[in-house]
């Protein structure tokens, strides 16, 4: 259940961040929370942010985002919080200090016991150890507990790591973290229509969040699922495309994907792309010819590629 008001009559132990991601270190997080609530007879409540709390406090260091606000709400419930608590962090919390924030918890939301992330800090204060939050939340009467550090798979994971691996093009780490594959989902919007002349068609989306994390610039093998819901093989370019544009630098970034052997009309529609391999850079061509057949090269390796590891079947 998605709540943006208390219910005080439902008492319950919580876990409070970002989120960005839903990776295998907030699940584990949110497992050990599970375990707990189950152990105090308690509901188990995820408490997150609308907005990261950085685009409020230093604008400009607020991070891309790893998952749009209402993906990161529904694998929220899908991590199988009985609660998904949602927060506006706005300049008065901005400047609540640790006892004041976990006051309000107590009062607006009824959590009993906080789950503490390893190495997780809060309020203005900033204070240093888990020995002075549970100081605060004995007077309060909330429980701190501080959970185990996740040493898992793709271990050490955080939502910053994660975006350097894309930043980096190292897609099968990042989706090693993420514990699926990372998902760019957009709008397809009208574009130039060059990919068409070529004889490789490309579907331009608009990503959701616009401020979502983009994949170091290159050519990379996915999977993109239709309005349809069906997914198809498909090669995804994202950059500035030297090669047709007379100003690259200039350029603006487009994420163009050509789904193989597909004919559909999507101007307007969802897509999904789920980024599997990275393929190679984007680069500049000597000539069309040349930059059709590095194309046709993609999709042969694409497809090759996606067999191998079980996405599609020959044929």
């Amino acid at each position: 259940m998605i709540l943006k008001r208390g219910n005080t009559r439902r008492r319950r132990i919580a876990a409070v961040g970002m989120y960005d991601g839903v990776h295998r270190g907030h699940r584990f997080l949110l497992d050990y929370m599970r375990l707990e609530a189950k152990q105090r007879a308690l509901a188990s409540a995820a408490v997150t942010f609308h907005d990261h709390p950085l685009s409020v406090v230093r604008p400009d260091d607020a991070p891309k985002l790893l998952t749009s606000p209402d993906d990161k709400f529904q694998l929220l419930e899908a991590s199988g919080a009985d609660d998904v608590i949602i927060l506006d962090f706005d300049d008065k919390m901005r400047h609540m200090t640790a006892r004041q924030f976990l006051r309000m918890l107590k009062r607006r939301w009824a959590i009993d016991a906080l789950v503490v992330g390893f190495n997780n800090r809060f309020g203005r204060d900033r204070l240093e150890g888990i020995d002075q939050y549970k100081a605060i939340g004995k007077e309060i009467g909330i429980d701190i507990l501080e959970a185990p550090e996740y040493k898992g798979k793709g271990a050490p994971v955080s939502s910053s790591i994660i975006r350097r691996h894309l930043s980096e093009g190292l897609i099968e780490e990042a989706s090693t973290a993420l514990g699926r594959p990372y998902k760019i989902k957009g709008q397809v919007v009208d574009g130039r229509r060059l990919g068409r002349t070529l004889g490789f068609p490309t579907a331009n989306v608009d990503p959701i969040p616009v401020n979502a994390v983009l994949p170091l610039f290159g050519v990379y093998v996915a999977i993109a699922t239709t309005p349809d819901g069906v997914r198809h093989p498909a090669v995804v370019n994202i950059g500035r495309r030297p090669t047709v544009e007379e100003d690259p630098e200039a350029a603006p970034v487009t994420i163009e994907a050509h789904i193989i052997d597909y004919a559909g009309y999507l101007y307007g529609s969802m897509l999904e792309l789920d980024f599997i391999s990275y393929l190679r850079p984007e680069k500049k061509f000597p000539s069309i010819d040349k930059l059709r057949q590095a194309l046709e090269n993609d999709k042969k390796k694409a497809k090759a590629k996606l067999e191998k590891e079980g996405y599609m079947t020959k044929g």
